[in-house]
């Protein structure tokens, strides 16, 4: 990492009672600072880092990066002053980038960043050191972090990079500067921000346009808008699918493991992902590995010990019977994979019950999404329901007088610890929680998972 003065130096910032040293990590957050970090004081919508520079250096904090004009506590050290500290971050980020030899590969699309990026990573780390950006990094805040969390000795970086309207992934990628693009899937997420899913593939590929000569596009030739994109695009393009795609897999089975298989090169992937579509994520990963060199045999071995990310469709035991909990974030695609998943889970159950979060940000779509999930919950026989959200519950009212009494319960948030062993009435159940990240369902989750079975 930079030290305190060359960190000033590449932000165009004042340094203020400078030490000879350097930071240990770079952190936004007043409440993660630990011993020796950077704290970076942005100004948000709803609050400004600058009222918590006192929390940070009591933590620990080596130095801050401010606003000009802002307080600074007494007694702090390597106070670099700038004029807007998000362009401070960019800027630093931007320069501890270009001294990075790894190859980098960036990963955008609908859904299945995450599990993809940490697919990847986990294939990989086995042969090479690998970072994998933290959670979702990967916002214009966001992105700039985890790369300036990235160690310089690492030889593989892998990252997120996300849009929630047209002209937000081009800069990112810019500022990544990565030689492999993997596209997971193009669907109805962000429509308040896009309008249309044409909008999001366009939006998408930019990820694409941003590659170097040598680089290589990782395309799922399962999504019918990636396939129109790429057959435009003349650089050199890896495809991968279930259905079409050069790496093509054969999904052998799906529970209690993901068994999916290829002919080109060999391969018998077990995952203990769980659902049909992660096959495609998987197989993303496959491609991407291949490509970085990862021998065919090692892939394999990996792939039986890689471990998803918590909330993300993780099954997990409970008073009931068992909690699918997929409850990080959601949109009209990744709803309907996890519902496929619910009803498809070969499990002792009486009952498949499904706690249904809004899904936010679909705009002037919002109300037909809503509506097609609840639909084809019920044509799966999943009930009872639970909706959580103003759209949800419209959507559930909209087709309440058509179902069976007991289909729905109305509860609120902070209810359904009870209200669901209530009325799933003692039966064995499987129950998928699933919700935008902002409707808070992990805390609902973690109190379902804690309730004791007598309780």
């Amino acid at each position: 990492m930079f030290r305190y003065a060359e960190i000033a130096r590449v932000v165009r910032g004042r340094l203020e009672q400078g030490t000879d040293g350097a930071p240990r990590r770079v952190v936004h957050d007043s409440r993660s600072v630990e011993e020796g970090d950077l704290f970076v004081a942005l100004k948000g919508e709803r609050t400004d880092g600058h009222g918590f520079l006192g929390e940070a250096f009591a933590r620990g904090a080596g130095g801050a990066l401010v606003s000009a004009g802002g307080s600074v506590p007494q007694g702090t050290r390597n106070v670099i002053v700038v004029a807007d500290t998000r362009q401070a971050l960019w800027d630093f980020a931007a320069a501890w980038r270009k001294t990075l030899g790894a190859t980098f590969v960036g990963v955008t699309g609908t859904c299945g960043k995450t599990t993809t990026k940490a697919l990847v990573a986990h294939l990989v780390s086995g042969e090479k050191e690998v970072f994998a950006a933290p959670e979702s990094y990967n916002t214009r805040i966001g992105l700039p972090l985890a790369l300036l969390a990235m160690p310089a000795t690492a030889e593989v970086g892998v990252f997120e990079v996300g849009a929630g309207g047209p002209g937000e992934i081009l800069p990112l990628a810019s500022l990544l500067a990565p030689r492999l693009a993997i596209l997971t899937l193009v669907g109805r997420g962000h429509l308040a921000g896009f309008g249309d899913v044409a909008a999001v593939a366009r939006e998408k590929w930019d990820l694409v346009r941003a590659l170097p000569e040598a680089g290589t596009a990782i395309v799922n030739a399962d999504s019918p808008e990636l396939v129109e994109a790429a057959a435009g695009w003349k650089g050199r393009t890896l495809t991968f699918g279930v259905a079409a795609g050069r790496l093509r897999g054969r999904v052998v089975q799906v529970f209690p493991a993901l068994v999916v298989e290829t002919a080109d090169p060999p391969l018998r992937l077990l995952s203990p992902l769980l659902g049909r579509h992660n096959a495609t994520n998987l197989l993303a990963a496959v491609a991407c590995a291949l490509e970085l060199g990862v021998l065919p045999r090692e892939i394999e071995r990996r792939a039986a010990t890689f471990e998803g990310a918590p909330h993300r469709l993780r099954l997990l035991p409970s008073s009931f019977g068992y909690i699918l909990d997929d409850a990080y974030n959601a949109n009209p695609e990744s709803m309907r994979a996890a519902l496929g998943t619910l009803a498809e889970l070969d499990l002792p159950v009486a009952k498949r019950a499904f706690i249904f979060g809004e899904m936010l940000e679909l705009g002037e779509e919002g109300g037909r999404c809503h509506t097609e999930v609840l639909e084809l919950a019920l044509r799966l026989g999943i009930r009872p329901i639970f909706p959580i959200g103003d759209e949800a519950i419209a959507a559930a009212r909209r087709v309440l007088d058509q179902t069976p009494r007991g289909t729905f319960v109305f509860a609120r948030k902070d209810e359904l610890v009870g209200r669901v062993p209530e009325a799933l009435g003692g039966a064995a159940s499987v129950v998928l929680v699933k919700g935008s990240h902002s409707v808070g369902l992990d805390r609902v989750v973690e109190d379902l998972v804690a309730r004791p079975k007598d309780g």
